[in-house]
């Protein structure tokens, strides 16, 4: 344990030893600040960034999550973290994308924590709760050259921060790693990655080859949403309410109304539990 309780293995720019990935994050950059490292790596993507290249930040001043909403990402507490990827031309849709990410985070997690995060668990469609609180958010964009797709995967941890560290609107909605486990229980950031990293490979591999049915019995399992009643955004801003009943077989949302009514797709809309 390191003097500041944050772990062995904290430092993001000594990630290599760590790694056991075939690809991803065996070509890194690492900044001690930077705007964001998805437009980081969009950057490095367009000019030639290999399959697999990683950027991440100790800060970042211009963080973004899905739908451009900022990311809060204070210095030196949590991952910051973006990956290219080259699939080349995927054997299956991948409007899902976000839903194998969100897997291998969880796995990742579980392989570094064991039991030690029973509320681990996925919110349809990009973040990771613990105890029903925002531990983690993915965000996936994507651009095509010819019948080829490129992508980078963006992903935002909260680690090491205290209750105080989070701004006061975040601190009712969101968590960190830090506050669900004893100090002797802590383990660095440079660590969490790598296992994430590892795990993360073996689900974009199924992924890339079978589509969401390759990995959907993995992703249901750590499913919070299902079953549960819930609030769907519309493009106005106004929220339906909803019990969420499923997931289709390209990973889209299948919801119905309280009242027992048809069922209806949601593919891209914000979702609240209710």
């Amino acid at each position: 344990m390191s003097a500041n309780n944050h772990g062995e293995h904290d430092d993001l720019a000594q990630l290599g030893p760590l790694l056991t990935t075939a690809r991803l994050g065996r070509v890194h950059e690492h900044h001690e600040q930077l705007g964001s490292t998805n437009d980081r790596a969009l950057e490095w993507l367009a000019a030639g960034a290999p399959d697999g290249a990683l950027v991440t930040a100790d800060a970042q001043t211009a963080g973004r999550g899905r739908l451009g909403r900022p990311w809060s990402s204070p210095p030196g507490q949590d991952i910051y973290a973006s990956v290219v990827l080259r699939p080349g031309a995927p054997s299956a849709a991948f409007g899902s994308l976000a839903l194998a990410v969100g897997v291998g985070l969880c796995e990742g997690l579980s392989a570094v924590f064991g039991d030690q995060l029973p509320g681990l668990a996925l919110k349809w469609p990009n973040d990771l709760l613990l105890d029903e609180r925002k531990l983690a958010g993915i965000l996936c964009e994507s651009r095509w050259r010819g019948r080829e797709v490129e992508l980078v995967i963006g992903f935002g941890l909260n680690v090491h921060r205290e209750a105080e560290q989070f701004e006061p609107t975040l601190r009712p909605s969101a968590t960190s790693l830090a506050l669900h486990l004893r100090p002797d229980q802590r383990v660095g950031r440079a660590a969490i990655l790598a296992a994430l990293l590892h795990q993360l490979e073996l689900e974009l591999e199924r992924f890339f080859a079978g589509g969401f049915a390759a990995i959907r019995s993995r992703y249901e399992s750590r499913c919070l949403v299902i079953g549960r009643k819930i609030q769907v955004e519309q493009p106005d801003g106004q929220r339906i309410a909803a019990v969420a009943i499923g997931l289709d077989d390209d990973g889209a949302l299948r919801a119905q109304p309280p009242d027992g009514g048809p069922s209806f797709r949601v593919q891209s809309a914000d979702v609240w539990l209710s």
